[in-house]
């Protein structure tokens, strides 16, 4: 018998088309920041920066400023950004939600 896994979403995603830069160990690309929640990112980069899984990142936007995360996925032109939580990721995550939404 086949087993589907599912991965359960704590955090509400929010879809979003506005661009960024984001900056890993393979290089650095501007792109769009599909969707945003409290916990993550999905960026859809405009170069391949041979991100993967594990890698450390930066992510700049004048919507939310200066982030940093890990590379939780990727495929294709997209990957999977998990921000590291701190008080200051969270305010300026409230702070787009409040004034960009």
């Amino acid at each position: 018998m086949h087993y589907q896994q599912t991965i359960e979403r704590k955090a509400v995603r929010t879809t979003t088309k506005f661009t960024g830069e984001v900056t890993c160990k393979g290089g650095t690309s501007r792109g769009i920041v599909k969707d945003l929640s409290a916990a993550g990112i999905c960026f859809q980069l405009y170069f391949d920066i041979n991100a993967r899984t594990g890698q450390e990142v930066t992510i700049n936007s004048n919507e939310f400023g200066h982030l940093t995360g890990v590379v939780q996925w990727y495929r294709g032109d997209k990957i999977g950004i998990r921000l590291d939580m701190s008080s200051k990721t969270a305010a300026q995550i409230s702070s787009y939600f409040k004034y960009f939404r």
